[in-house]
């Protein structure tokens, strides 16, 4: 872990810690995403490493995997187990792997750039791969009105101008990454989340036609999102409107601690933004009271519990406070912690 002047930092792999040790740190660090499986491993052990930054609005990373026939992938009871809700970019550095998303199969090679969506099922084999990660919540991409489903599995080739910009961008960050301090990255991940999707509008054309429908998850919490200013938006609301029983919502939730624990979470991040808008014109408590907090004191409580600040440092600080937030929410643990943290902001 770095010093508060430079990004949350988290290295794992066989290249940090010699032979087996090594080996499962990789597989836990990876685990939120992906389980991971191998066979013919040379005889000096698989060759594994992962690198991560944690820069705020997005993750960024680049993992390794050599020396071994590998597995890597999301099945359903992955995606039900996890409940991560997050875009996953991959850019093929090196080697090449062949992956399946539905039914297609893509040999992806290096300068290649691959979406993911881990809401759907996901496999990949290799021999030799290194790759650089981006991780961004589909809020990114929702608010921008881009539809997800074409992209899921979809791979821009490297002569395509998006690949090479994506690459290029994305090679630049792994190497500012390390002189970053946070209220730099909270504008430079911003920056990239724009990017990723000015790049990605275009590619609604035929391929948007054979796409699946959303989980049920994501419609109800792109739901959630639209009405959280709705007093009564809660269990039951969400049960009448989806025609769900209470067992079955509440089971769609309890990867995310439970649906009432996440629409208070949204409810909190919708505050802070509006808190750290400099042109937010509302008194804090009128701010808070229009997402359902009424009692200022048990509010304050939450909010700081959840951003590491209190609401009067979140609205003197504006975006800085933003950037400071991202990071604190996850800078005392590793990348299954950063994942979580992303996933619910």
């Amino acid at each position: 872990m770095s010093s508060d002047s430079a990004l949350p930092h988290f290295q794992a792999g066989t290249r940090v810690t010699p032979g087996r040790p090594g080996a499962e740190a990789y597989a836990d660090a990876i685990a939120p995403i992906f389980d991971i499986g191998l066979r013919d491993v040379d005889a000096a052990g698989p060759d594994l490493g992962i690198n991560s930054f944690n820069i705020g609005p997005l993750l960024l990373g680049q993992a390794h995997m050599s020396q071994a026939a590998f597995t890597y992938g999301r099945d359903a009871r992955k995606i039900a187990a996890t409940g991560l809700e997050l875009i996953l970019v991959q850019i093929i550095v090196d080697g090449e792997d062949v992956r399946r998303a539905g039914r297609d199969e893509i040999t992806a090679r290096p300068g290649d750039v691959c979406l993911l969506d881990l809401t759907r099922t996901f496999q990949s084999e290799t021999a030799r791969c290194t790759n650089i990660n981006l991780a961004l919540p589909r809020d990114a991409f929702d608010a921008r009105d881009i539809d997800l489903d074409p992209l899921h599995g979809l791979v821009l080739r490297r002569e395509s101008a998006g690949a090479q910009l994506l690459r290029s961008h994305a090679e630049s960050l792994m190497r500012v990454a390390p002189d970053l301090r946070p209220d730099e990255a909270y504008g430079v991940g911003r920056a990239t989340t724009d990017l990723l999707a000015g790049l990605t509008l275009g590619l609604r054309g035929a391929e948007a036609r054979r796409a699946a429908a959303d989980t049920q998850r994501a419609r109800v919490r792109r739901f959630i999102d639209a009405h959280l200013a709705d007093p009564d938006l809660g269990a039951e609301r969400l049960c009448r409107q989806f025609g769900l029983s209470r067992a079955s919502l509440y089971r769609l939730f309890a990867p995310l601690g439970g649906v009432s624990e996440h629409i208070r979470n949204r409810r909190l991040r919708r505050v802070f933004d509006a808190l750290s808008d400099p042109a937010q014109p509302l008194a804090m408590a009128q701010v808070a009271e229009r997402y359902g907090f009424t009692v200022w004191s048990s509010f304050s409580r939450a909010f700081k519990t959840r951003f590491g600040m209190t609401p009067g440092e979140a609205r003197g600080q504006g975006a800085t406070a933003a950037a400071r937030a991202s990071v604190l929410q996850a800078a005392n643990g590793g990348l299954p912690d950063w994942l979580r943290a992303l996933d619910a902001a």
